[in-house]
């Protein structure tokens, strides 16, 4: 028997894609300030996610990688991206590591492979915490 090996697909989902457009449009056209913290938050997530998706994850970080990648952990936690915390939790400790003496791009690197194996179903969170946002505007527009 002859097993074969699939390449794992890397893109985003058409919720992601539609969800990241329409947050950048809002954010590039809107007043200062036009996106809610919730909104803030899932634009990082899902900016973080397509420079993954991508293979551009490291221009995306750049130069901030312990910033950005503390941003994309809060706001990966806040979607419920639990995997995916404590990926980049790990690659934050690679970036600090003495001993290891990685260089950032070889840390990236290896937290875009493991990203790309991750068990959380990422987009479907996405979509998710996009309705609750929904949900939570159409709620406070009633009042």
């Amino acid at each position: 028997m002859v097993v074969k090996m699939v390449e794992t697909w890397r893109g985003i989902y058409p919720i992601t894609s539609f969800v990241l457009e329409a947050l950048g449009r809002k954010r590039d056209d809107g007043p200062e300030g036009a996106l809610s913290a919730e909104e803030r938050t899932l634009l990082t997530a899902v900016e973080f996610w397509a420079a993954a998706a991508h293979g551009t994850l490291l221009s995306h970080l750049q130069p901030d990688l312990q910033g950005k990648l503390a941003a994309a952990r809060h706001a990966f936690a806040a979607i419920g991206a639990v995997r995916v915390v404590s990926l980049l939790r790990v690659a934050s400790e690679e970036l600090h590591s003495t001993t290891l003496r990685q260089s950032p791009e070889d840390v990236v690197a290896q937290l875009d492979e493991r990203l790309a194996r991750t068990d959380d179903n990422v987009d479907d969170l996405i979509a998710r915490y996009a309705g609750v946002i929904d949900r939570t505007a159409a709620g406070a527009g009633a009042l």
